[in-house]
């Protein structure tokens, strides 16, 4: 900034002058810093718009588009505009639709009786237009409570004889009350307070006591099928799908583990969730411990110490009849380190496995959560895989532009994977192969970057399976959406308090979500099993079926 004319001309002191030209300069460096500083809160406010996905500031066209600027260049100019002014939203992860079209509609209704509306004062020169429709659906809920007198008599000997009951009576509570009030806990989520107050409500007159039996005890039925279920499901199933979530029992921390894939769902719930719980809830009811030459083989995958293996080794093939004496066994050969324990311990495990008919080419697919990825062939979830690019925070233009592109080179190799699938090909497969390979070992000048590529690199060969396996899914939302239900029973009930309790939660969900992927109506199924019906098939048939539907399907 210059002096003014008028002071240049002005009989002013040197000194003077000096001094108002050393203050124009001050102002000139504060309004050149306050531009600067302008410029830096701008882009400040789009990166928090950025990373809160909000809506950037309105971008006003002008009403007559120049048409001297080709099209070419007039994106070339929007695209750095975006870029320079941190506007573009970010990639967002493609979600497969899941549902068939009118799944969510409902179902066709079905008429109970017919009933037919006459229209009075009809003329006889009227003609008839048929009928038109309407349904009306009405509830009649009403409990009945029936007294049996029985007779009872006195034999000469002394001997006292009741009369019998019909038949269907079993116990205090019909099968139908039973089913209903399984139904409204495990299907509806209605809390064991709630329940009771509605009972009460609608006139069934039943103890805080006598309902927690109903819910929790005489259930052998379901246990039973819920584990013939997963015998079934492990013979005839190519991969799994797992995932774990948090859920207390008797006050204290605990997990719920869900296997899973598209013919069954099958919780339980641990006070762990480590790999020797995942293996030892594979084995369901036959547990066994075995070494052998697999349990070695693991045991050294897993660099397990070498005098250790070489030890267990020398032994051949052992047989343990319970998890108490194959610790009894690890005692005897003082082998008290933890870690190695553990390890020998997933490898007798996994031997007994195979050794029960557990398949060996099982694929486990999940969010890439360590007691999962080891035991068998891994596959991972590429929407797990994407959050570490989506939690990055670059400091400027340039690094929010090498985030972007690495993003959405992300996600074009998730849809080749998705077309590959449809229609598997060896040459489209060492495309994608090598198209990763470039992608991943990109050099990009940005640190946080480079290490979630590198990490990725990591994960190369599980996010991949699926090219050697086609029929994997590309993604874990199964599990996701199945293990919600733990979620939020855990925030609206708490956790369990008893064993049985917590048996019983795991089986009703196991089944009711297993019915539920084969079209079958829980209450249904309920009140068919409590009354000895059967006639809804077994479920274990039902999944065996499905799979062999198709397998049949995909090797045509």
């Amino acid at each position: 900034m210059q002096l003014s004319q008028a002071l240049l001309t002005e009989p002013v002191s040197d000194e003077f002058r000096s001094f108002i030209q050393s203050l124009l300069d001050n102002l000139e460096q504060q309004r050149l810093l306050i531009e600067k500083q302008q410029k830096e809160i701008e882009a400040l406010k789009d990166e928090i718009r950025h990373l809160k996905k909000l809506k950037g500031k309105p971008r006003i066209r002008p009403n007559t588009p120049d048409k001297s600027q080709d099209d070419e260049a007039r994106q070339a100019d929007e695209q750095n505009t975006a870029e320079a002014s941190g506007k573009n939203s970010p990639p967002k992860a493609k979600r497969q639709s899941t549902r068939r079209r009118g799944e969510t509609s409902a179902p066709q209704k079905q008429v109970s009786q017919e009933t037919f509306c006459r229209l009075d004062g009809v003329q006889p020169d009227w003609r008839r237009k048929g009928y038109r429709d309407f349904y009306f659906t009405e509830l009649s809920l009403s409990f009945s409570t029936t007294r049996y007198r029985r007779e009872c008599w006195q034999t000469p000997n002394g001997d006292f004889l009741t009369a019998p009951l019909p038949r269907h009576v079993k116990g205090h509570f019909g099968d139908q009350l039973k089913s209903h009030v399984l139904d409204l806990y495990h299907s509806c989520g209605v809390t064991q307070p709630l329940l009771l107050n509605w009972l009460h409500d609608h006139g069934c007159r039943v103890s805080e006591g006598t309902l927690n039996n109903l819910l929790t005890e005489g259930h052998d039925l379901f246990h039973q099928e819920k584990g013939d279920m997963l015998e079934a499901a492990v013979a005839c199933s190519r991969y799994l799908q797992v995932d774990d979530t948090g859920a207390r029992h008797k006050g204290k921390n605990g997990y719920c583990t869900v296997i899973t894939n598209d013919y069954f769902t099958f919780f339980s719930s641990t006070g762990s969730k480590s790999r020797i719980n995942f293996l030892t809830l594979l084995q369901g009811r036959r547990k066994s411990h075995l070494l052998n030459t697999t349990a070695i083989e693991y045991m050294k995958q897993v660099s397990m110490a070498d005098q250790w293996v070489r030890l267990l080794e020398s032994f051949g093939e052992v047989y343990f009849l319970n998890e108490a004496s194959w610790q009894a066994f690890l005692d005897d050969l003082n082998l008290k380190a933890p870690q190695q324990r553990r390890l020998a311990t997933e490898g007798v495990l996994k031997a007994g496995l195979i050794e029960n008919g557990f398949p060996h080419t099982m694929v486990i697919h999940s969010d890439g959560a360590r007691q999962f990825d080891t035991a068998f062939t891994h596959s991972g979830c590429w929407y797990h895989a994407s959050r570490p690019l989506a939690k990055l925070i670059p400091a400027n233009a340039r690094e929010r532009a090498a985030r972007d592109w690495v993003e959405n080179v992300f996600w074009q190799i998730y849809d080749d994977l998705v077309e590959y699938r449809q229609h598997p090909d060896r040459q489209r497969q060492e495309a994608i192969r090598k198209g990763f390979d470039d992608w991943v070992t990109t050099q990009v000048d940005y640190p946080e970057l480079r290490a979630v590529l590198g990490k990725l690199m990591v994960i190369r060969e599980s996010l991949l399976r699926v090219l050697d396996c086609p029929w994997l899914p590309l993604h874990n939302n199964l599990s996701e959406r199945q293990i919600r239900e733990y979620v939020k029973r855990r925030k609206i009930s708490g956790g369990t308090r008893s064993a049985l309790g917590q048996k019983c939660r795991d089986t009703f969900a196991s089944l009711k979500k297993t019915c539920r992927q084969h079209g079958i109506s829980f209450s249904k199924y309920l009140l068919d099993r409590l009354s000895g019906a059967m006639r809804v098939p077994q479920l274990a048939e039902l999944i065996r079926g499905a799979a062999s539907v198709n397998h049949h399907a995909t090797a045509s």
